[in-house]
């Protein structure tokens, strides 16, 4: 089975947070971190958006790839304290490469937000060890055509009621094969609860046995450039190359028009013009060009151009895309109202009314 290596990138930021009836005075974190199952092979790291210097208990830091914001004080009742941290987690997942798309969309990514309290100053040269009172977790629904654009006032418990609003911004950044090795959860584990293991090295594996598949036997030095792969190898690699290069271009495009739609509805946004990359067009040209190739050494290398062409251009628009939104307050209104707006249409789907003919009314019999 071939596998693909897949880089998905989450941006999270925690605006504000709201003490609706937190009983405890004292000093708080907000702790946030992104899970998956661990049966998909990962390597997760987090990051700390703008941050310089050394961490401290007014700046936020990055513990185990868990992120902790700064330490801030609650004494008042309705108390709110602004936040405005960025933090972003970047994922790689190691994917069957027959269905990469449905792979990424059945994921299950989760961001876990802790809430931790001390009213000890001493226990605050500590920090890791400040215990966690309330715990929330979210799932994110990400598709990785549409990627995942959300704003959501997240609530703790009814014993430290308070809440702290979260953006969260995600797009599938790359698909490659294998650059890194990946902790697979070991089998046979007693009760399923078995320690991570790590083989075989799918890095390892020459990219010509991942675009051919597992029917290619590479050439020896006597065929030379005589060989001709099967086939079945030829159209492994076409349908490889051309699913690969459809789903990057459509991640390009849905965020790219996210990118137009956030510009239009926010005009003090800076108005930059976007490249522009056509789907069809671009994808069919791609294929043409590689489907002119005859050398496997030359369609494995194309292949691999054409994906690192592609990924580039994704990040470039991701990139610029953060710098744009993140922390921006008329964004933050906007996904707002986008989510308020949501939430209004959810309640109103509970309540429904039947069409009848004035006939079927009349003759009704009502059971008894």
């Amino acid at each position: 089975m071939s596998e693909v290596q897949g880089t998905v990138e989450f941006s999270v930021e925690l605006h504000k947070f709201h003490n609706v009836d937190l009983f405890q005075r004292g000093y708080y974190q907000i702790r946030a971190g992104l899970k998956l199952p661990s049966r998909i092979p990962h390597r997760l790291t987090a990051t700390i958006v703008q941050q310089t210097g050394e961490s401290s208990l007014s700046s936020a830091c990055v513990h185990e790839n868990n992120v902790h914001s700064r330490i801030f004080q609650i004494l008042y009742r309705n108390e709110e304290i602004v936040l405005n941290e960025s933090m972003n987690f970047r994922v790689h997942l190691l994917l069957d490469g027959e269905r990469v798309e449905d792979a990424l969309s059945e994921a299950d990514f989760q961001l876990k937000l802790d809430l931790h309290f001390t009213d000890s100053e001493q226990q605050l040269r500590d920090i890791p060890a400040i215990p966690v009172i309330s715990s929330r977790t979210l799932g994110l629904h990400f598709h990785p055509r549409r990627g995942l654009h959300h704003h959501v006032p997240v609530m703790f418990d009814y014993f430290h009621l308070s809440v702290i609003s979260v953006t969260v911004h995600a797009s599938l950044v790359a698909l490659h094969q294998p650059l890194i090795s990946f902790a697979r959860p070991g089998k046979g584990s007693w009760l399923g609860k078995g320690s991570l293991e790590t083989g075989p090295d799918q890095s390892s594996i020459s990219l010509e046995n991942l675009v051919f598949g597992a029917g290619y036997c590479k050439p020896t030095s006597s065929e030379g450039s005589f060989y001709v792969p099967s086939e079945n190898c030829m159209q492994h690699a076409y349908k490889w190359h051309k699913d690969l290069c459809l789903l990057l271009l459509n991640a390009y495009r849905g965020l790219h028009l996210y990118y137009t739609v956030i510009m239009k509805e926010i005009p003090d946004l800076p108005q930059l013009k976007l490249a522009e990359l056509a789907v069809e067009d671009t994808l069919s040209q791609l294929c043409t060009e590689l489907q002119m190739l005859n050398s496997p050494e030359k369609i494995a290398e194309q292949i691999s151009k054409d994906l690192a062409w592609l990924c580039s251009h994704l990040l470039a628009l991701w990139t610029q895309f953060l710098e744009t939104v993140t922390l921006h307050p008329e964004v933050t209104a906007y996904l707002t109202q986008e989510h308020h707006t949501l939430r209004v249409r959810r309640f109103s789907e509970a309540f429904f009314y039947a069409e009848h003919q004035k006939l079927a009314v009349l003759t009704f019999q009502e059971s008894l």
